[in-house]
C-alpha cells in the first residue's frame, strides 16, 4: 500500500491510498499505474504530458477510425444526453476535434446555438467548414459569453489538473446551466469483467494520466462545486469488439461476429449498462446551490 500524501493528484484523491497496479503501459514501458483500495480511480506515474496543438488520437494512429465512425456512437450518446440539454440553449463543447459530434447535434437540434473549444491547430479547417459554429482556441476566448451547457466528451482523463479545468467551466457556465461529461471508466468489461490481459496493456496510455468510475467522477465533481443530475453508464463497443479481443487480443471489429450476432449485440449492450459494467460513463451535473 502506497500512501501518496500531499503528491500532486487532485482533490479528493489525493487523501487516498494506492497500490502499484502495473508496471507499463501501452505506450511507454518506464510508466506505472497505481489504483486506490476502492478501485474506483488510477493514475499514471510519472504523469506524461501530450502536445494538444497536435494532436493525435490513438483510434487514428491504429487506422481505426472508420470502423469507430460505422458504430453510431454518436447518436447513443445524443440519445442519452439530449433530455438535458433543453430548448433554445447555446451549448458549448470543450475538446470538440474535428466538430463531428456538433454537426450531428445540428441535424438533430436547429434551435441550438453550437460553439466549440478546441486547441488542436491542425483539424481546424475541418471545423471551419461549418458556418453555424462559432470556435475558440482556449476557454479564455469563450469567456465573452456565458453558455446554458458545457459538454465535454473522453476530455476529462486527459485533464492533469481538473479542479482548474472545472473552475475556467464555472466561469463561463450561465446560471441553471448543466455540464454534460463523458469518461472512458474502470467498469470496462474487458478490463474489470473479462479480465483480458492483452486489453489491460492495451487500455492504459500515456494520453490518459487519470482513470475514472461513476464513483471516482461523481467525488471529484462533488469536491468540486457540482451536483450529481444523472449518471448514466454507456457501453460503446458491442459483442463485435468484444469477441476480436478474447479471440485475436486486438482492436477492431469482425464482418463475421458483426453479422451473426448483430441482433444480440443491441440486448449485450443493454444488459452491460444495466449492470453498470460499460467502457464510459456519463455524468450531468450543476452548480450547487
Amino acid at each position: 500500500m502506497i500512501d501518496i500524501g500531499n503528491a500532486n493528484l487532485p482533490e479528493p484523491f489525493c487523501n487516498e491510498s494506492f497500490t502499484l497496479l502495473k508496471h507499463g503501459i501501452y505506450d511507454d514501458d518506464e510508466i506505472d499505474v497505481y489504483i486506490n483500495e476502492s478501485r474506483d480511480f488510477a493514475f499514471l506515474n510519472p504523469i506524461p504530458e501530450t502536445d494538444y496543438t497536435h494532436y493525435q488520437p490513438r483510434v487514428k494512429n491504429l487506422n481505426l477510425t472508420q470502423y469507430k465512425e460505422n458504430l453510431g456512437l454518436y447518436q447513443s450518446r445524443f440519445e442519452k444526453i439530449q433530455r438535458f440539454i433543453g430548448d433554445n440553449k447555446k451549448l458549448l463543447e470543450i475538446g470538440a476535434m474535428n466538430a463531428e459530434f456538433l454537426s450531428f447535434i445540428n441535424e438533430k437540434r436547429k434551435d441550438l446555438k453550437l460553439f466549440c473549444v478546441e486547441p488542436d491547430v491542425d483539424s481546424k479547417h475541418l471545423r471551419e467548414q461549418y458556418k453555424w459554429l462559432q470556435q475558440f482556441t482556449t476557454i479564455s476566448e469563450a469567456k465573452t459569453s456565458s453558455y446554458d451547457v458545457i459538454s465535454f466528451f473522453h476530455v476529462l482523463e486527459h485533464i492533469i489538473e481538473p479542479e482548474k479545468f472545472f473552475a475556467d467551466c464555472i466561469s463561463i457556465l450561465a446560471p441553471g446551466g448543466n455540464i454534460i461529461i463523458e469518461v472512458p471508466a474502470l467498469t470496462d468489461p474487458l478490463f474489470s469483467l473479462y479480465q483480458i490481459s492483452a486489453y489491460e496493456n492495451f487500455f492504459f496510455q500515456k494520453q490518459h494520466p487519470y482513470y475514472y468510475s461513476a464513483k471516482s467522477l461523481q467525488r471529484l465533481l462533488e469536491k468540486n462545486g457540482f451536483e450529481i443530475i444523472a449518471m448514466l453508464p454507456h457501453q460503446r463497443y458491442g459483442l463485435e469488439n468484444h469477441l476480436n479481443w478474447l479471440h485475436h487480443g486486438k482492436p477492431g471489429g469482425s464482418e463475421v461476429y458483426r453479422q451473426i450476432f448483430f441482433t444480440a449485440d443491441v440486448h449485450y449492450l443493454t444488459d452491460l449498462e444495466s449492470s453498470g459494467n460499460t467502457d464510459s460513463v456519463i455524468a450531468i451535473a450543476k452548480l450547487r446551490a
